[in-house]
C-alpha cells in the first residue's frame, strides 16, 4: 500500500513538473540598490526615457518571463524639480497608474488606488485578454512599479504573491 501511495505522489509530482514553468528564484538589486527583488528567471534591464511636465525621466524596466508570464520592476528616478515638489511627483505617480489602464484598453476607475497598494487590471494586449498585478510607489525621490502579466487563465496567482512579497522599496 505504501508502495502505490509512493508511486502516485511521484506521478503527480512529475505531471505538475511537466505542466508548470520552471522558476528559478534570484535576489536582484534594481536602481543601484533602490530596489530589492525576487524574479523568477534572470532578468534583463532595459531603459527609455519619458517626459513629463518637461522634465526628462529615465525609467528602467527589469523583467524575467517565465512561460507566458512576465515579472516586471520598474525604477525612474525623480528629476530633483519634480522630487522636491510633492503634488508633482505624486502627479507623475497619477499619470503612470493611468497609462497602466489606458495600456490595457481599460477606463481608468474614479479612484486610483492608493500608492502602495496592489491592484488588478483585466484588459486588452496585442496578444489578446490580459491580467495585470500592479502596485506603484514613490520612494527617495522614485517612482517603482512591481508588474505582473500573464493571460488571465495562465497568471501565476502564488509566484505573483511570491515576487511582490519579495520586493523591498528603500524607504
Amino acid at each position: 500500500m505504501a508502495l502505490i501511495r509512493v508511486a502516485s505522489i511521484l506521478l503527480v509530482s512529475l505531471f505538475l513538473a511537466a505542466c508548470s514553468p520552471d522558476y528559478n528564484w534570484r535576489q536582484v538589486a534594481v536602481g543601484e540598490g533602490a530596489v530589492m527583488a525576487f524574479f523568477p528567471e534572470k532578468p534583463v534591464t532595459q531603459s527609455r526615457n519619458l517626459q513629463f511636465s518637461g522634465h526628462d525621466i529615465a525609467f528602467g524596466l527589469t523583467s524575467a518571463k517565465v512561460g507566458d508570464a512576465l515579472f516586471t520592476v520598474a525604477y525612474a528616478p525623480l528629476p530633483v524639480a519634480v522630487r522636491n515638489d510633492e503634488a508633482l511627483s505624486h502627479e507623475f505617480a497619477k499619470a503612470v497608474m493611468q497609462s497602466l489602464y489606458r495600456n490595457m484598453g481599460v477606463a481608468e476607475p474614479d479612484t486610483l488606488p492608493a500608492l502602495g497598494a496592489p491592484f488588478d487590471i483585466n484588459g486588452q494586449s496585442p496578444q489578446g485578454d490580459m491580467r495585470l498585478r500592479a502596485t506603484v510607489w514613490l520612494s527617495r525621490g522614485a517612482l517603482i512599479e512591481g508588474l505582473v502579466m500573464a493571460t488571465p487563465d495562465e497568471f501565476p496567482e502564488p509566484q505573483a504573491e511570491q515576487f511582490f512579497q519579495g520586493l523591498e522599496v528603500a524607504r
